[in-house]
């Protein structure tokens, strides 16, 4: 097998690998776990707890889906916010299913806007380019703030100090981040480019400067000009409509504030309220684990939250019967979000595929 080989079968493969290793993972984050106490704590939920998180669940899905839909209708291309609920749960389904954090979906999304209600191509991807990346900057300040509050415990000056200045260094590097945004300066795609011209530079010493001439004639890379592009659309919206980007931004945080406030009451359901520290722990360590490669977070998932509750002192079996409870409930979204996606792709008349295909 020639040195090229491993590269060729990783990349056909490389959606089977991960699903692999996602339960490979779980397998062993499971094994061994206290069943019958687990089994104890989800018996103690009473149906109306059942029921009030159904109902916080499905008043986060308009909070979610309001910034979307508040981004079509400054662009001049608004959407039912009903529809716009619809949409996402359908491409939510396909990120959650698919290998990769925040991508698979999103060409759905702009096919669905497009297709079903005539919105221009450059405004549907403007929309929902400029969604997601509020969606990761919102994520990327809660996250740092749970990460400051876990450093800052009073029992352990060392961390008080050394580690909350590294919360406060990096929350800085966010803050001039979002202000070189909004004022043109694409930072993310600049910060990209140079890390790639800084991996050009290392594996092309050796080689004659012809060859790093091309190497840096590939950094202006699709993805790189897609980034520089999402930046751009972000910032003349911003300089074109402040008030509605400030909306938005505020329903991020709200969203935000629902989860906080979902995670506490199936807590307190299991019998364990948290305090804010350890609410802080879990929220970012379940966030985290979606953001791995694998899909839905499989095993990541099953093995950082009974690690971080049984660390915080909560028990394992806790942190168990938290992911059967988020497990259960994704479950039901990705198969209301795969039968709209299936309904939407191919039902007659629906504008699907199936059906414009049929027609040229």
């Amino acid at each position: 097998m020639t040195p090229s080989a491993p590269r060729r079968v990783f990349k056909k493969y490389w959606r089977w690998l991960l699903g692999l290793l996602a339960v490979i993972l779980a397998w062993h984050a499971l094994y061994g776990v206290n069943w019958p106490a687990v089994s104890s704590l989800l018996t103690g939920i009473s149906p109306l707890a059942v029921l009030i998180i159904v109902i916080i669940n499905l008043a986060l899905l308009p909070l979610m889906t309001a910034r979307w839909w508040l981004l079509l209708k400054t662009l001049g291309s608004p959407v039912s916010l009903l529809s716009i609920c619809a949409y996402r749960t359908a491409t939510n389904a396909v990120n959650y299913l698919t290998p990769g954090p925040h991508f698979g979906g999103e060409p759905l999304s702009v096919y669905l806007l497009h297709h079903r209600h005539g919105i221009s191509l450059s405004s549907a991807t403007t929309s929902v380019a400029v969604d997601r990346l509020l969606e990761l900057l919102a994520s990327c300040v809660v996250l740092l703030l749970c990460l400051m509050s876990l450093n800052t415990p009073e029992d352990n000056p060392l961390m008080k100090s050394q580690g909350l200045y590294l919360v406060l260094a990096l929350l800085a590097v966010m803050g001039g981040t979002l202000v070189s945004l909004f004022s043109g300066g694409n930072p993310l795609s600049r910060a990209i480019l140079l890390f790639k011209m800084v991996i050009c530079t290392k594996s092309t010493t050796s080689t004659k400067s012809t060859t790093f001439t091309t190497s840096a004639s590939d950094l202006n890379g699709s993805w790189i000009d897609i980034i520089a592009k999402i930046e751009t659309m972000a910032e003349k919206l911003f300089r074109a409509h402040p008030y509605q980007f400030l909306l938005a931004n505020l329903f991020s945080l709200c969203h935000w504030l629902g989860i906080f406030a979902e995670f506490w009451l199936m807590s307190f359901f299991l019998g364990v309220p948290l305090s804010l520290g350890n609410l802080a722990a879990i929220v970012m360590v379940a966030r985290l684990a979606f953001l791995t490669p694998l899909p839905a977070g499989i095993g990541v998932l099953e093995s950082a939250l009974p690690w971080t509750t049984a660390s915080l002192g909560l028990g394992s079996a806790f942190g168990v019967s938290l992911c059967l409870i988020i497990r259960f409930r994704d479950l039901i979204f990705s198969l209301a979000g795969l039968w709209l996606t299936m309904k939407y792709l191919t039902c007659h008349r629906k504008l699907g595929i199936i059906s414009d295909n049929s027609e040229q």
